[in-house]
């Protein structure tokens, strides 16, 4: 119950906080970086609350938190290698 509670107040402040600055720097932040086809006209909610469920989860449980960032990020290199890898084998082909 208590780790709810954490949460969910966690959550209301980066909510807050995040729906505050989209007009300053977090939401310039997100117009630099997505591209087109991801984008909408509720990017502000979009965004906003995918921000305050992350930074929420990652108060209330870190480790678990870095342990998935830690494995997704190998795995998108790994992808990344093999994409080369690959790409680099069809151009010696021609």
């Amino acid at each position: 119950m208590t780790v709810t509670l954490i949460w969910l107040i966690a959550f209301a402040v980066i909510l807050f906080l995040s729906l505050k600055s989209w007009d300053g720097p977090y939401g310039h932040f997100i117009d630099r970086r997505i591209p087109g086809a991801l984008r909408s006209r509720d990017d502000r909610w979009v965004w906003c609350v995918a921000l305050a469920i992350v930074g929420a989860t990652f108060i209330v449980n870190p480790v678990s938190m870095l342990l998935t960032l830690l494995i997704l990020s190998l795995v998108g290199w790994a992808v990344l290698k093999l994409v080369g890898w690959g790409m680099g084998k069809a151009r010696t082909r021609k």
